[in-house]
């Protein structure tokens, strides 16, 4: 009697995995998500649903199956069944994919699309990774392209996430990655070595020819390793001169969790102070973002200020010649 989930995970690990909870008491025994018609996301929820159900069944109303016939129809297509997954995990939990979630399912709907969801075995999965694997042309490239091992696996990884999703919701009895306890669709071997760091004199060169702003960007992005979105959100009242620290947001990294970052060097300190001033010369007020112009400004791209900056640092003049940069070297 009591709430349980039809897996291996125990404690904590139980209450957060994907699979669905389920409830005995007396002649009951069912799914909970099923018998409420509903998503289940935190173990409260199921608790009270249980509760429900002990209500129910003392009555004598309870009724095995509850849930719309429809939402576990074998007809389901993948295609459904990503926006679904979409609506109800991506966008209802906030997950830091939401904002490039279509362009990360692109390849995946385009290749599974109207098939079953619950038609799609080992064999569909291993076929889709070779149909990645093969070169092609994208864009405005005229020479085919073949995608990086770990281009693939972060495609993959979606598409098991996915699948275990739709196990513990019930739309499928087993994902096509594991068979008990067996994997059975491995990531691709990659090649994560890094080829080459900025050297000192490229650095310099690349200081000297960069406009004030660009290159407070470029101190900041070298000295503290934080990531573009992180450091274009960053307010002042994250910045703790006295402490040497910085405090990066749940809400703007990519684990979604709150973390501090040093102020690490002279010259990184410096340029937040620099930073900190308004055309005035007077101290920008606390909720402004670090990297503003005199204005106190949000700045919104800075493409074109790096590329004319790098192809000058490599001694190349851009010319802007029908919306195109077009780098000409010096005779």
């Amino acid at each position: 009697m009591g709430l349980y989930k039809l897996c291996d995970h125990k404690g904590r690990a139980r209450d957060r995995c994907v699979h669905a909870w389920w409830a005995r008491f007396r002649h009951a025994r069912v799914s909970l998500e099923k018998w409420s018609s509903r998503e289940i996301t935190t173990k409260t929820e199921a608790e009270a649903i249980f509760d429900d159900l002990k209500k129910a069944v003392r009555a004598g109303t309870f009724e095995k199956r509850r849930a719309k016939p429809e939402r576990r129809t074998t007809a389901l297509t993948f295609r459904q069944f990503a926006d679904t997954y979409k609506e109800r995990h991506v966008f209802a939990k906030k997950l830091a994919i939401g904002k490039t979630i279509d362009y990360r399912l692109k390849p995946i709907i385009e290749y599974f699309g109207d098939r079953p969801l619950a038609e799609i075995r080992t064999a569909d999965v291993e076929d889709f990774i070779a149909d990645l694997r093969k070169p092609r042309i994208a864009g405005r490239r005229k020479t085919p392209r073949v995608l990086a091992a770990a281009s693939i696996n972060r495609t993959l990884e979606i598409l098991r996430h996915m699948m275990n999703w739709a196990v513990g919701r019930e739309y499928i009895d087993r994902t096509p990655f594991r068979r008990g306890t067996e994997t059975l669709v491995r990531k691709l071997r990659e090649d994560n070595q890094r080829r080459r760091r900025i050297a000192e004199d490229e650095e310099a060169r690349l200081l000297a020819v960069a406009p004030p702003l660009l290159r407070s960007m470029i101190v900041t992005a070298l000295d503290s390793g934080m990531r573009q979105g992180e450091m274009l959100a960053v307010r002042f009242k994250d910045v703790d001169l006295a402490r040497g620290l910085i405090t990066l947001r749940g809400e703007t990294t990519k684990s979604r969790r709150t973390r501090l970052g040093p102020i690490a060097t002279a010259r990184l300190r410096v340029v937040l102070e620099w930073l900190q001033l308004d055309a005035a010369g007077e101290k920008k007020p606390a909720d402004a973002l670090v990297f503003s112009n005199e204005a106190a400004e949000p700045v919104s791209s800075f493409r074109t200020a790096w590329v004319t900056a790098v192809l000058k640092a490599h001694d190349v003049a851009p010319v802007w010649k029908s919306y195109k940069w077009t780098a000409l070297t010096p005779e």
